[in-house]
């Protein structure tokens, strides 16, 4: 039905058609001569298959045959005869075991160089210049002519030989300088060619840039320019670095004047700067305080610059109260230092008043007492220096968490369970009117083994990881999420070792203060 021979193998389909061969598309009689060959039947002649290669021997008029293939007129007798009815007789086929397979004579008859012919029978050497090459060649066989092809290859040029063609010329657009030599083949109907192809070859010559005397002549040229400029360069610099020592000799004086002088004022500096932290340091309270009233507790304290603007304060206001402050000031460094201590020793003093019995009372007088040493409620004075802090209540004996804060979140675990308290939009100290802030208690009922987490933004602040982000309050969750039932001695080298290997390379941004208490 003009779709040709289809070949059917275990996992593949293959279609075999005019394109590779076969005398038509419109198939009437097929058969299996043999092991070797199927034969098929079309109009005005038959098709040989040989089914290892797949290659394709026709028989037609060339071969006397006349008639038109009978739709499933063949057979094969038992000696291997095989016979086709046609519309012009029967047409009989005897293999012969003892012919001989003659090889086609494979000639090349005609060179042509950009258009002109030439004698391969002489070497053909070509000054350099982009040459057009069209080989003209034939392969004799009396008995079959038409079935003769054709594989060629320039060497030089052609990675591979080329497809097997029935064209009698090939063609090259384009070939440069080099050594080709041109390989020719030709097959009989049968596959068979000669053992040796036919050859000839071509030496296009280099151009004058490409020859070994001017590659050499052009270094060495090259070689003399950058001598001569190297020379001339070393000479001008000669001159200008004796001037230029000279020059350095006197600023080197100064600078060295100048580096001691500022030696002996950064000295100074730090020796002030570590002074002020052991001074900074014992006005902190002591962890053993926490440790003495609760089941465990830790403290990961890491100024960015000695001293910090974090501070932290806890004390046992009476009996049955608890007080534990998380506070980080405005700045860092010495202004921070400032700060931390002023809020420190307000909010000592404070604690200890009878008439403040509430975290928010705290906050509110904190506000109160911070505005008037830092002269803000003068309009002349007005600065924008406070601090965002959490002010945790817990009694001893009830465990119940009052707590309340200015800006500064807080995390615990009741239960297992994470609670992630916000802090108010309220800062303590700063440009704002008194009464525009707002500190209210809020309560947690804890119980034992319940852990409560305050810190300050230089945690979740920090950028570092593999692409430099910002550590960021989701992490720190599941970081918390991840160590919260492990003792707590193990909690602190956790956070520490993991603030430390995210910030890694990058600058600390801030003072970090991160506090874990055990119920």
């Amino acid at each position: 039905y003009g779709e040709g021979v289809f070949l059917l193998k275990t996992d593949t389909i293959i279609n075999l058609t005019v394109r590779n061969g076969l005398k038509s598309n419109y198939c009437y009689s097929i058969t299996a001569a043999d092991s070797n060959y199927v034969w098929v039947g079309h109009r005005l002649g038959m098709s040989r298959i040989d089914i290892h290669n797949l290659s394709v021997s026709l028989f037609d008029a060339n071969q006397g045959i006349t008639g038109d293939c009978n739709q499933n007129a063949v057979r094969v007798s038992k000696s291997g005869v095989i016979y086709f009815g046609t519309s012009d007789g029967l047409v009989i086929y005897k293999k012969k075991t003892s012919a001989r397979k003659v090889t086609p004579k494979t000639n090349i008859l005609k060179v042509f160089i950009s258009d002109k012919e030439y004698d391969i029978r002489k070497p053909i050497v070509l000054p350099y210049s982009a040459y057009k090459l069209r080989i003209d060649y034939i392969g004799l066989n009396y008995s079959d002519p038409e079935a003769v092809t054709y594989q060629y290859k320039l060497e030089g040029y052609d990675l591979d030989w080329s497809d097997i063609t029935s064209s009698r010329e090939a063609v090259y657009p384009r070939v440069e300088d080099g050594e080709y030599t041109f390989m020719l083949k030709s097959y009989g109907s049968d596959g068979e060619s000669e053992s040796k192809p036919v050859t000839f070859a071509i030496k296009i010559k280099l151009p004058v840039w490409k020859t070994w005397w001017f590659i050499s002549l052009s270094s060495i040229i090259v070689i003399l320019l950058v001598v001569v400029i190297i020379k001339f360069r070393e000479r001008k610099q000669k001159q200008i670095q004796e001037y230029l020592e000279e020059r350095l000799d006197e600023r080197t004086r100064e600078v060295v004047e100048q580096k001691e002088e500022i030696e002996i004022k950064n000295r100074d500096i730090t020796d002030s700067i570590n002074y002020a932290q052991r001074i900074q340091a014992s006005i902190l309270p002591p962890i053993k305080r926490l440790q003495q009233n609760f089941s465990g507790s830790f403290i990961f304290y890491q100024p960015r610059d000695i001293v910090s603007g974090d501070f932290y304060w806890f004390d046992r206001i009476n009996a049955n109260k608890f007080v534990i402050v998380c506070a980080d000031s405005t700045g860092h460094g010495v202004p921070g230092a400032f700060m931390s201590m002023i809020g420190t020793t307000l909010i000592k003093d404070i604690c200890n008043r009878s008439d403040i019995n509430s975290p928010s009372a705290i906050l509110a007088e904190l506000d109160a007492e911070l505005r008037n040493t830092l002269n803000q409620n003068l309009d002349a004075e007005k600065s924008n220096d406070g601090m965002d802090i959490i002010v945790c209540e817990i009694d001893v004996k009830t465990l119940y968490l009052r707590y309340a804060s200015a800006m500064r979140p807080m995390i615990v675990f009741k239960d297992g369970s994470l609670i992630y308290v916000k802090g108010s939009r309220s800062s303590v100290g700063g440009q704002y009117d008194k009464d525009d802030k707002e500190f209210r208690d809020e309560g947690i009922q804890l119980e034992k083994g319940d852990l409560i987490y305050m810190f300050s933004d230089g945690y979740p602040d920090q950028f570092g990881g593999p692409v430099g982000k910002k550590f960021k309050m989701v992490r720190m969750k599941n970081l918390l999420h991840d160590i919260y039932n492990k003792p707590m001695e193990e909690q602190y080298e956790y956070v520490k070792s993991t603030f430390n290997l995210w910030k890694e390379n990058y600058e600390q941004v801030d003072d970090v203060l991160f506090m874990g208490i055990k119920i």
